[in-house]
């Protein structure tokens, strides 16, 4: 007869057993989870998650991957209401473009056969019909995106050049340097949400009026000896030579006045705060040096703006219901 103590351990195994399978059906109900609706499209939290642009593996903050997956399901939307449009306009595309455009990007993707990329798409779990869906669905975009939200006609005024140049000079100077003060709050000793929660508390104080060098002193798990003071003067980098901060930093720190204080900033596990002590400016470039180069960022910005507007009216004739997931 089978003892309580038996029947107890039967049970026990049977569960350990099922829990591996257990979590792999939620996982597939919390990425079949309905992110939005798109008139009668389903945008899935799945859908989503595949296509947030993070490095494989990277530790991100909850907040900080809330703001990705929102930002990521606008794109989705957006993408998603160019399809349609596409369609209800009755738009038609002869079928040897779409197979002469996936074939370039699959030699461009490094597969000179079909077969050689059905092998890796079934590595991947992917299907040759799923991908070429892909592929055409990418050039729908771009030829509607060509068509209704191009960069044609936009005119750039030298008075507009100037304006921009005179706003923006340290962006313009040869060889600035600068010297900085940092507080550096690391995941590794305080855990991630604890690190981020204990710079934005930091900052709130800085804010306030605390000095940054006591501030630096007492948190800063790097330079708090000097008060957050670093030795060196940092560079930045230049398309032949690569500057002495990471990009992320360097983009914020080069970005601020004198005595500003920057943002709290995520980058390598840590929470950084930035505060320029000193600029050593160096000769600035002619504005005939920089024109062509201030044109373009002008004219980047005039494309995003118009494409930004034609995605507001497919949005404002479009059913659109976003659910929290």
């Amino acid at each position: 007869m089978m003892t309580r103590h038996c029947r107890l351990i039967i049970v026990f195994t049977v569960l350990l057993g099922a829990l591996p399978l257990w979590g792999q059906q939620l996982d597939r109900l919390q990425r079949n989870q309905v992110a939005a609706v798109v008139n009668n499209t389903v945008i899935t939290a799945g859908m989503v998650d595949d296509n947030i642009s993070i490095p494989p593996n990277a530790q991100v903050l909850p907040d900080v991957m809330e703001r990705f997956r929102a930002s990521t399901l606008e794109t989705l939307i957006n993408m998603e209401l160019v399809l349609q449009e596409y369609n209800e306009q009755k738009f038609s595309l002869p079928d040897s473009i779409f197979q002469q455009r996936i074939k370039e990007a699959m030699h461009r993707d490094g597969f000179p056969t079909r077969s050689s990329l059905v092998r890796k798409l079934k590595a991947d779990g992917k299907t040759y019909e799923e991908y070429a869906r892909e592929q055409r669905e990418q050039i729908i975009r771009r030829i509607m995106l060509t068509e209704f939200a191009s960069p044609k006609g936009i005119v750039i005024s030298p008075r507009r050049i100037e304006n921009y140049y005179i706003a923006n000079k340290n962006q313009y100077r040869r060889d600035v340097q600068i010297r900085l003060q940092m507080i550096a709050i690391t995941s590794q000793k305080h855990g991630a949400e604890a690190s981020r929660q204990l710079a934005d508390e930091i900052h709130t104080k800085l804010m306030g009026g605390d000095s940054f060098s006591e501030m630096a002193s007492i948190y800063s798990d790097l330079y708090a000896e000097t008060g957050g003071l670093r030795d060196e003067l940092d560079k930045k980098g230049t398309s032949s030579e690569s500057g002495t901060l990471p990009k992320p930093l360097e983009d914020v720190a080069f970005s601020l006045e004198r005595g500003q204080i920057s943002e709290v900033i995520q980058h390598n596990n840590i929470s950084w705060i930035i505060r320029c002590a000193e600029i050593q400016q160096q000769e600035l470039r002619s504005l005939a040096d920089v024109r062509d180069e201030i044109e373009k960022t002008l004219m980047d910005q005039e494309h995003k703006a118009r494409e930004q507007k034609w995605y507001r009216k497919l949005r404002d004739k479009a059913y659109i219901s976003k659910v929290a997931f």
